[in-house]
C-alpha cells in the first residue's frame, strides 16, 4: 500500500510539473506574438470664439387698430295714427279736382321775317400802298460814281413793307440790277421815303409793296 501511494503522488507531481512547464512554454510564445501598441496621433483642437451677433434693434410691435363701432341708429317710433275725420262727399269731389292749367298762346312771327333772307355784308377791299404821289416829294436814289464812270445802266426792283403811318419799315432786293452799287443805291434810297398806306375800307394797314428804280445815264 505504502508503494502505491508513493507512485500516485510521483504522477501527481510530474503533472503538476508539466502543466507548469506548458504554462511557462506558452506564455513565452504569447508574449513573442503580441505586437506593442502603437503610439496614438495627437490632434491638437482650437476652439475659435462665436462671431459678435449683431445688434438687431428689436422691431416694436404695431399698435392694435380699433375698428370704430358701428352707430346704432335710434329705432323711429311709429307715430300715432290719426282718426280721419268723414267729410261731405261734395266737399272731397272739389278737393280732389284737379285745376285747369292756362293756355298760353304764343304770337305768330310775321310773314315778312321768314321771308327775308339775312345778306352777308361783302368785305371791303384792300388797296395796296402807293410811293408816286406828288405831294410825297420822295428823291430819286444817287447814281453810283463808279457806275457812271463805267457807263453801267440797269433796273432794280425793290420790295417795302409799309407801315399804316406810311414809312417804310423794312426793304428787300426783289429783282437785282446785275451790279452790286446800283442795288444798294436803291435800297438806301426806298428806305427813306414815305408812302400812302395800305388801306382796308377807311382803316389803315400794313403791306407790302414792289418799286422798281430805273438807272439811266442822259446823254
Amino acid at each position: 500500500m505504502g508503494g502505491e501511494k508513493a507512485r500516485r503522488w510521483l504522477t501527481a507531481v510530474l503533472l503538476v510539473a508539466l502543466a507548469h512547464a506548458g504554462a511557462w512554454y506558452g506564455l513565452s510564445h504569447l508574449q513573442q506574438d503580441i505586437v506593442p501598441p502603437r503610439p496614438l496621433t495627437v490632434i491638437e483642437v482650437a476652439l475659435l470664439a462665436p462671431p459678435p451677433q449683431p445688434n438687431v434693434t428689436p422691431k416694436q410691435p404695431e399698435p392694435p387698430k380699433f375698428e370704430p363701432k358701428p352707430k346704432i341708429q335710434p329705432r323711429h317710433k311709429p307715430e300715432p295714427r290719426q282718426l280721419l275725420q268723414p267729410q261731405p262727399v261734395a266737399e272731397r269731389v272739389m278737393e280732389q279736382a284737379p285745376e285747369p292749367a292756362p293756355v298760353v298762346v304764343a304770337p305768330a312771327p310775321p310773314a315778312h321775317a321768314a321771308e327775308t333772307p339775312v345778306r352777308a355784308e361783302p368785305e371791303p377791299a384792300v388797296e395796296a400802298p402807293r410811293f408816286n404821289a406828288a405831294y410825297l416829294n420822295n428823291p430819286p436814289p444817287a447814281y453810283p460814281l463808279s457806275a457812271r464812270r463805267r457807263g453801267i445802266e440797269g433796273r432794280v426792283l425793290v420790295k417795302a413793307e409799309v407801315l399804316a403811318d406810311g414809312s417804310c419799315n423794312r426793304v428787300e432786293l426783289k429783282k437785282t440790277s446785275g451790279f452790286d452799287p446800283l442795288d444798294q443805291a436803291a435800297l438806301e434810297a426806298v428806305r427813306k421815303w414815305r408812302f400812302v398806306p395800305a388801306r382796308k375800307g377807311s382803316q389803315s394797314i400794313s403791306a407790302w409793296v414792289e418799286v422798281p428804280i430805273t438807272f439811266k445815264l442822259d446823254n
